[in-house]
């Protein structure tokens, strides 16, 4: 089971490192090309987008991961997946009007020009389709299948990025054109994919909306919270301080955050195991593997650490350094963060969804007082002392619940 779960961290962990190189590899021609204002601008845009995904992916690829384990009828499962689509599609219209409607006040609110209010929904629609095709690839423990598609997807979001920004000189307009024009792209081989595994060869039928619906909107409250604790940070710093410190302070959290994809990675490969070993109820093997990874975390989170002043010599451009005074607090709440993300698979398996709603929302009214707060006492800052003190409290609560539901359920 180690060996397994070794190897496909390796890939998964291989290939997020690889889809990682494109914001990484990004940042020295982005802050070369751009100013710290206009950077402000791209990471709140890229911010809204990721406010709006659980409102229209109604976290369908959760509810994916989990019936692949459940639903023994791979029939049953193909309709399943099929009507989560068709839902997303349904919520994709509802805001794309809903932004349309509201797109000049919109505007004054997030600092962003109406023109890219318009595309937001469109945008985050675009993410859908690959995101499901993954998360099948990860369910069904075919890593080289999400491998392949994943960095052919990186691959041609780079050259198109590259080309736009570095070649045309089209600034942030060049980058986002770099990531959607694949995203579609990709979406329309996921369309494919889907149907040559037959998904779309049974008859369509809303018979599971209300049980993804069940799973799902309970989880767009955590969703929310979760985005407000990652990226509220930047309208308040916008608010208060500027895009330009908006531009600093994304370049930090971007560095910090190469622990968040090796933990993510880690997941993505944990996540379907563990689901198999909690139905054979092989509770020791759990136990094992988590410690190995809770120190794996604490270990690369040191790594990390020392290797941040060679990034920043070598591949940040002289305009953006002063951002490094943010990176360690950042990098403390990445690694609470991460250890969070171990102990989250419990309540997904046993569908605490609305618990673990309850707790996000929690955390993210903390985030917020604390954000409002420190960035009036300390400056741009104050928000990183916020997010390391907020992580800090989300880990330590669900590393609770997860005693008690082991204690309950077995």
């Amino acid at each position: 089971m180690l060996k397994k779960l070794s190897s496909s961290i390796v890939i998964y962990g291989g290939t997020n490192a690889i889809k990682s190189l494109v914001p990484f590899v990004m940042l020295p021609i982005l802050t070369a090309y751009i100013s710290p204002e206009e950077y402000g601008d791209l990471s709140l845009i890229e911010t809204t987008i990721l406010f709006l995904l659980p409102f229209i992916m109604l976290n369908i690829n959760g509810a994916i991961n989990v019936e692949y384990f459940r639903k023994d009828n791979k029939d049953e499962y193909k309709a399943y997946v099929v009507n989560a689509l068709m839902l997303s599609l349904i919520a994709f219209f509802i805001v794309f009007l809903t932004l349309f409607s509201f797109e000049e006040i919109l505007s004054k609110w997030i600092h962003l020009e109406e023109k890219w209010i318009d595309f937001l929904a469109l945008f985050t629609f675009l993410r859908v389709l690959s995101s499901v095709v993954l998360v099948i690839f990860q369910a069904s423990q075919e890593p080289k299948k999400y491998a392949l598609f994943s960095i052919s997807q990186t691959i041609i979001d780079f050259s198109i990025s590259y080309y736009l920004v570095a070649v045309l000189n089209y600034g942030i307009i060049g980058r986002l054109s770099g990531i959607y024009i694949t995203f579609f792209i990709f979406s329309l081989v996921s369309i494919y994919i889907l149907k040559e595994m037959h998904y779309f060869k049974r008859k369509f039928t809303f018979k599971y909306t209300k049980e993804i619906l069940a799973f799902g909107i309970p989880l767009i409250p955590h969703s929310i919270g979760g985005i407000i604790l990652a990226m509220s940070d930047r309208y308040f710093i916008s608010y208060f301080n500027g895009n330009s410190e908006v531009g600093l302070y994304t370049v930090a959290y971007q560095i910090s955050a190469i622990l968040l994809l090796v933990s993510m990675s880690v997941n993505q490969a944990w996540s379907p195991i563990f689901f198999k070993l909690m139905k054979e109820a092989n509770y020791k093997t759990i136990n094992k593997i988590m410690v190995t990874l809770f120190m794996l975390f604490l270990l690369i989170s040191i790594f990390v650490y020392l290797i941040s002043p060679l990034i920043y010599q070598y591949f940040i451009d002289e305009k953006f350094q002063e951002s490094k005074i943010y990176f360690l607090y950042l990098l403390l709440g990445f690694t609470f963060q991460s250890l969070y993300f171990l102990f989250t698979n419990y309540l997904f398996y046993y569908k605490k969804t609305s618990l673990l709603s309850l707790i996000t929302l929690s955390g993210a009214t903390i985030n917020l007082i604390l954000n409002y707060y420190f960035i009036q006492l300390y400056g741009t800052i104050g928000v990183a002392y916020a997010t390391a003190i907020t992580w800090c409290l989300y880990f330590i609560v669900v590393f609770l619940v997860h005693l008690k539901l082991k204690r309950i359920y077995t």
